[in-house]
């Protein structure tokens, strides 16, 4: 038995549970936001996970998951428990977990739910900044405004540069000593 899950392919319905009990834990959801679940995140994160890791990931990924939830599913431990599992998980398994908490936070805010709610919060998000980029104004060259009032650094010309005595510091020998 499979799921079909939002702009991903078939994955085993155990697996479906868990990653989406998985992602609710990391990105619950609010007033303003929806559950990553809600918006779709787990079907991304099971589609990517496959395509950058290979199938056998689903087991890897449960057996992590089965192993820091105390052998028990994931997806049947009440909320606090789950909580719990998935901060064992980060600690027991830090680099599975920077993949899986990477991939959903690219795949959660690239969702159109969460562009919306980021939207209706009256922010300016592009979430795909190309080829249109971000409106910035034009840079002012004016010190004090964007340059700095006192210019720091400088140029010295190659044919200018000259060696600096090193006689005087104490530990050091000159080159032509060493």
């Amino acid at each position: 038995m499979s799921a079909e899950l939002p702009g991903a392919t078939a994955i085993p319905t155990a697996e479906a549970g868990l990653l989406r009990a998985f992602v609710d834990v990391l990105l619950p959801g609010d007033a303003h936001f929806p559950a990553a679940s809600d918006a779709g995140a787990h079907g991304l994160l099971a589609e990517r996970l496959r395509q950058q890791h290979g199938p056998d990931v689903y087991d890897r990924v449960g057996a992590a998951l089965a192993a820091a939830s105390g052998g028990r599913s994931l997806a049947q431990l009440p909320n606090e428990e789950r909580v719990v599992a998935v901060e064992r998980l980060e600690r027991e398994e830090p680099a599975l977990f920077d993949v899986l908490r990477t991939i959903l936070y690219y795949s959660y805010y690239g969702s159109p739910s969460v562009v919306r709610a980021i939207r209706t919060l009256g922010h300016d998000y592009n979430d795909a900044p190309q080829p249109r980029g971000y409106p910035m104004a034009p840079f002012d060259p004016t010190p004090g405004v964007n340059a700095p009032a006192t210019p720091r650094g400088g140029y010295t010309r190659t044919d200018a540069v000259t060696r600096v005595d090193l006689r005087g510091v104490p530990g050091l020998r000159p080159a032509e000593e060493a």
